[in-house]
């Protein structure tokens, strides 16, 4: 229906009305459709007319214009469909442009009105973004995976748990690297992921916060599709002990025991440029003297987690 009125505007009549007396009509005929709430939905998801409200209100008709703002008025008493008015790119600028040239006191006041409303809910869906970020620091990181994109890659130091798995190279490519460094950053507790070969074996060091225990890992490490993971150990000689986990093990609810976490002694060797961090942890360290020794103490005191 709104579709159909918006269309009048372009099409040919028969007593061949002015342009500007055409344009009225229709402008008028979308603003007796939003006064009934239950419509506004429904204007919202023309296309056409959505597309036309900035260029609306630049039109030459102060009549076009005052029909335009009567219409956004409206459409700004319900949050829900400022959320949808906030898809258009260009319509707070046209706003703020219209409140600068428009004299007329009642069609400024609310334009004036329908700026502080969308702002209003604006502010507000930042302010929810930037809580979720904070509970969430990993979210970003994730998102630039998925899409292929490049994320901060820098060692992490000490003042965090340090665990280090161990893969099966037959089942351990590419494309299961990728899956694997995804999946550890989705965990809450992560700090950084460095994947790594050792002999040509493929292994995982990772930075944690205190409480996160190796058989999680093992779990997140089994969500990529992974069969088998152990768990590194360095012994007081210099050796290794490994513990071996297994898929199924782990969804039958059995596996090992928690052990201590890896000596620190070798973590120099580390290469900086293939650790994934993330990017909470990125703008801690950055502009800091004392480098990413100091700021994970902060983080981790910090975190949600």
């Amino acid at each position: 229906m709104a579709i159909f009125l918006f269309s009048r505007m372009t099409e040919p009549q028969d007593t061949a009305p002015t342009p500007n007396s055409d344009k009225i009509r229709t402008i008028r005929a979308y603003y007796k459709l939003c006064q009934k709430p239950e419509n506004r939905c429904i204007v919202l998801r023309d296309k056409t007319f959505f597309n036309t409200l900035p260029t609306l209100l630049k039109d030459d008709s102060s009549d076009v214009i005052r029909y335009t703002v009567k219409i956004l008025v409206l459409l700004t008493e319900q949050s829900e469909n400022i959320e949808q008015l906030l898809k258009s790119a260009e319509l707070l600028p046209s706003l703020t442009e219209a409140c600068e040239y428009i004299t007329n006191p009642s069609v400024n006041y609310n334009l004036v009105l329908i700026s502080s409303r969308i702002r209003a809910v604006k502010n507000s869906l930042e302010a929810r973004k930037a809580v979720a970020a904070e509970r969430e620091p990993l979210a970003d990181a994730v998102k630039e995976l998925d899409k292929g994109g490049t994320l901060h890659r820098k060692f992490v130091g000490r003042k965090s748990k340090q665990i280090m798995m161990e893969f099966d190279a037959d089942e351990f490519d590419e494309q299961k690297k990728r899956e694997v460094e995804k999946n550890l950053l989705k965990k809450k507790g992560v700090i950084s992921v460095y994947i790594t070969e050792n002999n040509g074996i493929p292994r995982a060091v990772l930075r944690t916060i205190p409480t996160i225990e190796a058989k999680e890992i093992a779990v997140v490490v089994f969500s990529a599709g992974l069969e088998y993971a152990a768990q590194i150990l360095k012994v007081e000689d210099g050796g290794e002990e490994k513990f071996e986990m297994y898929a199924s093990e782990i969804q039958k609810g059995g596996g090992p025991k928690d052990y201590p976490e890896y000596l620190d002694d070798e973590m120099l060797h580390v290469d900086p440029t293939s650790c994934v961090i993330t990017n909470e942890m990125a703008s801690h360290g950055a502009g800091q003297e004392g480098g990413w020794f100091s700021s994970i103490t902060s983080f981790v005191k910090t975190s949600f987690w």
